[in-house]
């Protein structure tokens, strides 16, 4: 039991990771984009939020990856 809130932490970060992966390949494809409203028109910001969403499941595979070095 000790360990439970560790394992809901690690399941949390497999399942975040999982989400974004799908977000991302849904960018990547072209199944959706983001637009920013400026006065001139619209931005396309679909690159950005890509590469964000890739570095964060960058942080969550070293958590990941983390937990399972020590818990091994």
């Amino acid at each position: 039991m000790a360990n439970e809130p560790w394992t809901n932490l690690l399941a949390w970060c497999k399942n975040q990771r999982e989400s974004l992966q799908m977000q991302r390949e849904m960018l990547r494809s072209g199944q959706f984009s983001v637009f920013e409203n400026l006065e001139s028109g619209q931005k396309d910001r679909t690159a950005e939020h890509v590469t964000r969403i890739t570095d964060s499941m960058a942080e969550l595979d070293a958590i990941i990856a983390e937990f399972e070095r020590k818990k091994g």
